[in-house]
């Protein structure tokens, strides 16, 4: 009987389940069926683009092409990620609507799709231009679209659902759609948009400290241990901590630009060396939040010619040499794109510096706490024997 009972309560878990599936099924549908359209959103020549601005009630930013590369304005043209503002120019491009919204002109401010300075609950304008400053197209961002799903607080969403989707409108059409994307990348800050590319430093050979600190580690190969210059017998490394810099700001990246004009005033000057004849000479600033202002001055000694060993086979020779002009190339453009940092001065995250702000002590390990003998215990004195009790006399018999 108890089978039986199972056999049906599995029935039915297996019925539900099916229904459940063909309707989660036939939403999706319908939402597919209704992004199968062929009208795009925004029709513009992308190819003639050469501004594009974000403007939002509190802030704005112009990312400018110039000579086939993207700028932020907002930063003194210092160079954008090329990637993300061409990936969000193409999307905004192909972008299709999954459904229009039929909404009075009254109800606009509701999806946040009044524009910035027009009245309150405004979207973002997102604006492109051409190299003549004549608007190609301009599209409103509003509010996001939340989808409730049951059971979404259990799972961390928000009483509102999850976001799935973006209200968008043209500022030349009274058109108001719902597109799939949530369009997160649109955004003012700068920082959202510059390049955070930076040096990549190769191999450490030497790091040498000055200033509030001062300190010096170099190695003789890359495999061999740190050492620390003029240590005293006693100083034993940390090797948990010296091991952190053989990746010493390799493929590192900014967090921000300071303005060309921003004058640092560093209170650490690291100077390091690389096994490839890279110098990097950086000044450190003091601390601002979670981020450092740092600048940096790339340098290199670079072999025009291969010695050759003594032993050196003949049929080895033609190998190596093409390998050494290779291997050099790549190091002389490295140098060119790195010394172009040296224009400006940056915010990097502490993390990427933590070892450039160590005091030298740091670097030792701390010597081992004696544990305290047990005292030893005071010898008991035997106790004093009782006098003998003479035996009483026999009686006579």
């Amino acid at each position: 009987m108890k089978g039986k009972h199972l056999a049906l309560l599995l029935a039915a878990v297996i019925a539900l389940g099916a229904a459940w599936f063909k309707l989660s099924n036939s939403k999706q549908n319908n939402w597919s069926a209704a992004s199968r359209s062929d009208t795009k959103v925004l029709d513009f020549p992308i190819n003639e683009v050469s501004r594009v601005t974000i403007k939002n009630v509190a802030s704005e930013i112009s990312l400018v092409k110039k000579d086939d590369r993207w700028t932020v304005q907002e930063r003194s043209n210092y160079p954008a990620n090329f990637e993300q503002v061409s990936s969000l120019l193409r999307k905004l491009w192909e972008i299709k609507p999954v459904q229009e919204i039929k909404i009075g002109a009254s109800q606009l401010a509701r999806l946040e799709l009044i524009e910035p300075g027009k009245g309150d609950n405004s979207g973002t304008v997102v604006q492109f231009l051409a190299a003549d400053g004549k608007e190609l197209a301009a599209l409103l961002v509003g509010k996001k679209h939340m989808r409730k799903t049951e059971g979404a607080m259990d799972f961390g969403g928000g009483s509102d659902g999850f976001p799935a989707g973006r209200y968008l409108k043209s500022t030349h059409s009274d058109k108001v759609v719902l597109v799939s994307e949530t369009l997160d990348e649109i955004d003012t800050a700068p920082t959202r948009w510059i390049s955070t590319e930076f040096i990549n430093v190769e191999g450490p050979k030497s790091v040498t400290l000055a200033g509030a600190n001062t300190w010096s580690l170099s190695r003789e190969s890359a495999t061999a241990d740190w050492l620390l210059a003029e240590a005293k017998p006693e100083e034993k490394l940390d090797s948990t901590k010296t091991s952190r810099l053989g990746t010493l700001l390799s493929a590192s990246t900014v967090f921000d630009v300071l303005a060309p004009e921003a004058k640092l005033e560093p209170i650490q000057t690291a100077t390091v060396e690389t096994f490839d004849g890279f110098r990097y000479v950086l000044k450190i600033g003091k601390e601002e939040g979670d981020n450092v202002p740092l600048a940096v001055e790339v340098s290199a000694n670079l072999p025009k010619e291969r010695t050759a060993p003594p032993d050196e086979k003949p049929e080895d020779k033609t190998r190596l040499d093409a390998e050494f002009t290779a291997k050099q190339t790549q190091l002389s453009e490295k140098l060119t794109k790195e010394k172009n940092f040296g224009s400006r001065s940056f915010l990097v995250n502490k993390n990427r510096v933590e070892s450039l702000l160590m005091a030298r002590k740091a670097w030792v390990m701390e010597p081992p706490v004696e544990q305290a003998k047990p005292a030893e215990p005071k010898p008991v004195d035997a106790p004093t024997p009782a006098p003998a009790v003479p035996a009483e006399p026999k009686a006579a018999q």
